[in-house]
């Protein structure tokens, strides 16, 4: 399985200390290196499963850093390149934009719901108040009801 990661989902489970589920889901990650020298601002060491791969210059890469920040245009383009079966994407410009291109998106809450449906984290819930808590990561009301009743957290 290949996944490519933008720099919010990542700095966000580093930050909550959370980042063990992106391996145990998907073992290793991809990752640009414009999304690698975001993360390095604020984390001197990246996980050892990210793997740094250059997105390849093009007109459509172009397009996308002159609509989107550099880590998402080129998180975007990577996962193209490497015809990844998911990108890490929580901006929701990012994620319209990836998935007009055929992408497959996903954000954080969902995955959350698979650590806990893979019993990578025992609660969704407890997760989503870390996220917010360190992460600063807010997920909306009604998307945390609908996704704690999926895995049986009401």
């Amino acid at each position: 399985m290949i996944v490519v990661s933008d720099t919010t989902a990542l700095t966000t489970l580093i930050k909550s200390r959370l980042e063990h589920v992106l391996p145990g889901l998907f073992g290793e990650v991809r990752i640009s290196q414009a999304v690698a020298q975001e993360l390095r601002q604020f984390h001197p060491a990246l996980p050892t499963w990210c793997l740094i791969e250059f997105a390849k210059e093009s007109p459509l890469l172009d397009v996308l850093r002159i609509a989107l920040d550099a880590g998402e245009a080129e998180a975007i383009a990577l996962a193209l390149d490497l015809q990844a079966d998911f990108v890490l994407l929580d901006d929701k410009k990012g994620r319209r934009q990836a998935e007009a291109l055929g992408l497959t998106c996903l954000a954080l809450p969902a995955v959350m719901v698979a650590a806990k449906r893979q019993g990578l984290i025992s609660s969704v819930a407890e997760a989503f108040a870390i996220l917010a808590a360190k992460g600063r990561y807010g997920v909306a009301a009604s998307t945390a009801i609908e996704l704690l009743r999926s895995v049986g957290e009401e």
